[in-house]
């Protein structure tokens, strides 16, 4: 989370949402702790030292529930999150898919320690706001119980692509630098990563990784090298770091990314004429923004889309066949563009 030398390393947890099929729905397996200050909360626990995230939410779910038949892990978010104590805890989130399971039942959890001879009493809940879970625990709940698109960014393929920057002034083009775009795939295609470098001596190096989920566009995590800051996004909050320190932010929305929406125009039904809107982060402007879409069809088999970001205004040249980003121009002063060019 900092930046400070000597400082404690994040505790790693392993959350798990056991989900099955009831009447057409998905149901995620929830407990209600014997200590009632606890709540009701989803299993998980503490991964142990030189174990896999994977592995420790597969033997947390064992011991806590007793189940021991269901699919493989399916990698959801990881981020980091601060508990009561102040601790700061790198938490892992995965969904198992389980297809044969009592409605309820109780169950001494098996892991030993503080939780040695407490009963648990598991059930089954159907949306987000059946019941209202433990500190963190729901965070990624929608994801699980909601519908979302079923491909999202798993679309698009892992790529590289370069192009040219050009600053032009009252008609005059110059070019200023040039930039790289590398799309790849990590947890076994669940989760983007966008590496985005900009090359130029006029306006300054800068490298952006964007981390989401390819399935629902949830961003995870943004490093700017160009703004000396680290997001971290999880589930109703932000944390931002920068050298100062950190400073967390509570989300209205669950957004997406502002940089991740070139990626989101690549994977839209664009037609002339289409028209959307949604909720945004901007990590270096620290807020949220209403993001407008306007997209017209071009003669060449392109899509000309502007983009509204607040109040910024880009542009963007779409091959409608192959959903390529030809082009990006903006205008930040009255007479002065700024475009990115194949």
């Amino acid at each position: 989370m900092g930046r400070e030398k000597g400082r404690v390393e994040p505790i790693k947890k392993a959350y798990g949402y056991i989900t099955r099929n009831h009447n057409g729905r998905p149901q995620v397996l929830v407990f209600q702790h014997p200590i009632l200050e606890a709540g009701v909360q989803i299993p998980k626990g503490t991964v142990q030292d030189g174990e896999d995230p994977e592995a420790a939410v597969v033997r947390e779910m064992i011991e806590e529930t007793g189940l021991t038949e269901w699919g493989k892990p399916v990698f959801l978010a990881d981020d980091r999150w601060r508990a009561d104590d102040g601790s700061i805890h790198h938490r892992h989130f995965y969904r198992l898919d389980q297809g044969d399971a009592p409605d309820q039942w109780q169950h001494e959890p098996s892991g030993g320690g503080e939780e040695e001879g407490l009963q648990f009493t598991l059930f089954w809940i159907s949306s987000p706001g059946d019941i209202p879970l433990a500190r963190g625990h729901g965070d990624y709940l929608a994801d699980v119980l909601e519908e979302r698109p079923e491909d999202g960014l798993r679309c698009l393929e892992a790529s590289e692509d370069f192009k040219q920057v050009y600053m032009i002034e009252e008609g005059m083009e110059r070019i200023i630098g040039e930039t790289r775009e590398r799309i790849s795939f990590e947890e076994d295609g669940a989760v983007l990563v966008r590496e985005q470098t900009l090359t130029s001596e006029e306006i300054g190096d800068r490298r952006t990784v964007t981390r989401l989920m390819a399935s629902t566009n949830r961003p995870l995590s943004v490093d700017d090298s160009g703004g000396g800051m680290r997001a971290v996004y999880a589930g109703d909050h932000v944390i931002i770091e920068r050298e100062g320190g950190e400073r967390r932010i509570s989300l209205h929305h669950v957004p997406v990314d502002t940089f991740s929406v070139e990626l989101l125009l690549r994977t839209l039904p664009l037609e002339g004429g289409y028209v959307r809107s949604f909720h945004a982060f901007n990590v270096l402007k620290e807020e949220e923004q209403l993001i407008e879409i306007h997209a017209d069809e071009q003669a060449s088999g392109s899509f000309k889309v502007r983009v509204e970001f607040g109040t910024t205004t880009q542009w963007y040249w779409i091959r409608s066949d192959t959903r390529e980003v030809m082009k990006q121009y903006s205008e930040p002063a009255p007479g002065l563009q700024v475009e990115f060019r194949r």
